[in-house]
């Protein structure tokens, strides 16, 4: 398994990721706003579903849906760490090459970072291999399984 793969992939969501982790807390905030907003107890005598009151069923799916969502935005959110662990050990020119690929994904990388660095493209391109292989290195500790 070559883990500098999976680095070009989570590299290339980072900008959903931020995305993501971002809605995602206005999601929670709103259920929690929704869950504690309750202005008083609704007795009503239909039965719901599984033997309880629709009030319960919803207050329950209210709790489900914040564990969920919770849940989800703790993923995102370890996945944003480990852009960030890696990232954290490299040096501005490799921070730029790797952001420059992989995650802005622009067409003319090379030719924009040639002028940008004052490099050749061939320098370019193996500068870009040795800081996709330190980033894979500090993300997951191995390259090559």
């Amino acid at each position: 398994m070559d883990y500098r793969e999976i680095a070009k992939e989570l590299l290339g969501k980072k900008a959903e990721l931020k995305n993501a982790y971002a809605s995602l807390g206005d999601e929670l905030t709103m259920l929690e706003n929704e869950k504690y907003s309750v202005k008083r107890c609704m007795c009503d005598t239909s039965v719901a579903k599984g033997g309880g009151s629709r009030y319960e069923e919803y207050i329950t799916n209210l709790i489900y849906m914040t564990d969920n969502t919770g849940f989800r935005r703790r993923v995102v959110k370890r996945e944003l760490d480990m852009i960030e662990t890696g990232m954290a050990v490299l040096d501005d020119y490799e921070k730029d090459l790797l952001e420059t690929f992989f995650v802005k994904k622009l067409k003319k990388a090379p030719e924009v970072l040639s002028e940008k660095w004052y490099k050749e493209r061939s320098q370019i391109y193996a500068d870009r291999s040795s800081a996709l292989i330190k980033f894979t290195r500090a993300v997951y500790g191995v390259i090559h399984l």
